[in-house]
């Protein structure tokens, strides 16, 4: 993998960590919502680093899917919970493939990004799991790197929702 489709699957995967905050993030409510926003605002920042690293490198960042397919209904502060610590964990995937793609203070953000998504998402619920080795999730068929991935099973605990193109479902 080169730090392109690293920095590509990056971006977008945190613009499906910025849906499903937004969607999850209304469904909870007090301490917890004004952390899901804090989150929010920090995917926000994130995916606005990867792309200005991917401007500065000649490239052209992925634009965001019109929707995100979500693993089910979020319909309750339980469930909000739950795709929140699935997409931080899958989320330390994406960055663990893209550190192993860098080199110097980037690499050092990455590394220091994915451990962030993995105490958040064991935060927010998520058994705590071994650090991934580069490349395993970059590669799944259900990773927002992969488009046409909106048909798919629902992610595993480990990907993040995938892009659709199809307007959300009422949750």
């Amino acid at each position: 993998m080169t730090a392109a489709e690293a920095l590509s699957a990056l971006c977008s995967g945190e613009d499906a960590a910025i849906y499903a905050y937004s969607v999850a993030g209304a469904r909870v409510a007090g301490a917890r919502r004004r952390r899901a926003l804090t989150a929010l605002d920090s995917h926000r920042a994130h995916r606005d680093r990867i792309a200005s690293m991917i401007v500065a490198a000649d490239g052209t960042p992925p634009g965001s899917a019109v929707a995100y397919a979500l693993p089910g209904p979020v319909g309750t502060p339980a469930a909000a919970r739950e795709l929140m610590a699935l997409v931080d964990n899958g989320l330390v995937g994406l960055y663990a493939d893209a550190a192993a793609t860098l080199t110097g203070a980037d690499r050092r953000w990455a590394v220091r990004t994915a451990a962030e998504c993995a105490v958040s998402a064991v935060d927010w619920g998520a058994q705590s799991q071994a650090f991934p080795v580069a490349g395993t999730v970059a590669a799944s068929p259900t990773s927002p790197a992969s488009p046409a991935a909106s048909a798919a099973p629902a992610p595993s605990a480990s990907t993040p929702p995938a892009a659709s193109t199809a307007a959300p479902s009422a949750q």
